[in-house]
């Protein structure tokens, strides 16, 4: 159970720099973690589909449906930060281009009936982190302040390759979920799917979780 300051102690670690006592103390290195901490926190969840982060849950829709468009709309949960997966559909260019849904200023705006089915990326306080993310949240953390801190570029190239070997080891550990494998759809797929139905204009389908592979 890791804490901010333990977190972005460690990021100053691998930049070679002192600990802090507190990321509100009055030095540059507290400063700078201070400032970016959460932003690049909340963009470390988004960037891989950490299975900490991962959440499901059901919406129920909003009384009034959208000024036009689609027919429901649903508010969506106050700690999202990304979508996965919307009843048995993954999140994919084709579902987007297909006009499935549409995510709007905290919303999801749909044809699907209520209850919706979600599977999302939450936001998660830093105490219930996996240690793997931590890690590579901090070599992040490293890199985003490197050129602030100490305006070394072996130092971020370092760190980068840290970052990098992070996310490996977090892949390698199953700690960081595949998404389903897309694939094109062919004729033998679009007899099963009953002509191009399924596809988007880049002629990639979004797979449901039945026809998930590996």
């Amino acid at each position: 159970m890791a804490s901010k300051v333990e977190v972005a102690n460690l990021a100053l670690t691998k930049l070679g720099d002192d600990p802090i006592l507190l990321l509100t103390d009055d030095t540059k290195p507290a400063r700078t973690l201070n400032r970016i901490f959460d932003l690049i926190a909340n963009a470390e969840m988004q960037a891989n589909w950490w299975k900490f982060t991962v959440k499901r849950t059901e919406l129920s829709a909003l009384v009034d449906p959208p000024a036009w468009g689609y027919a429901s709309q649903y508010p969506l949960p106050s700690d999202y930060l990304g979508l996965i997966q919307v009843n048995d559909i993954y999140l994919c260019s084709a579902s987007r281009q297909r006009g499935l849904w549409s995510v709007e200023s905290g919303l999801i705006l749909t044809d699907m009936q209520a209850p919706l089915k979600l599977r999302y990326i939450q936001r998660v306080p830093v105490a219930s982190w996996h240690s793997l993310f931590v890690d590579a949240f901090a070599c992040k953390l490293a890199m985003e302040a490197c050129e602030t801190l100490t305006q070394s570029d072996s130092k971020f190239q370092r760190v980068a390759k840290m970052y990098e070997v992070a996310i490996q080891r977090a892949h390698s550990m199953d700690a960081i979920e595949n998404p389903p494998e897309q694939f094109p759809l062919g004729s033998w797929n679009e007899s099963r799917e009953g002509g191009a139905v399924g596809t988007g204009g880049d002629g990639w389908a979004a797979l449901p979780t039945n026809m998930v592979i590996g």
